[in-house]
């Protein structure tokens, strides 16, 4: 999915859920922000290094965990201007079309969810 007034190649959701990160000596947990089919934005005090390849656990669909190779693209420090969270944005690496496909879906379901709510 394009998002073609921000020049970005896939369309951000605002998505908060927790999120489990693992390299190959490291495990710690954060939040994501927003989620795309090409990655998401975790915030943490503790981001790791540009080009850092984690897998980050997700849970799609109210189904398991899952387990999803992913490489850090940049990095936004604690005390960044304009008041945004600490954290690293991290693309999805390596992924079978299936489970690209899964994650899409995952993503319409969770853009439905924010643009349709119960007004009662």
């Amino acid at each position: 999915m394009n998002d073609e007034t921000s020049g970005r190649a896939f369309t951000r959701i605002p998505l908060k859920v927790e999120v489990n990160l693992r390299s190959e000596d490291t495990f710690f947990t954060g939040f994501s922000e927003n989620i795309s089919g090409g990655g998401l934005f975790v915030a943490t005090d503790a981001p790791f290094v540009v080009g850092t390849r984690l897998t980050i656990q997700l849970t799609m669909m109210g189904g398991s965990p899952e387990d999803l190779p992913v490489v850090v693209r940049w990095v936004r420090p604690p005390g960044a201007s304009g008041g945004l969270p600490a954290g690293m944005g991290v693309r999805f690496e390596g992924l079978s079309e299936q489970k690209k496909s899964e994650l899409q879906e995952f993503i319409d379901s969770q853009m439905k969810e924010t643009l349709f709510f119960d007004l009662d």
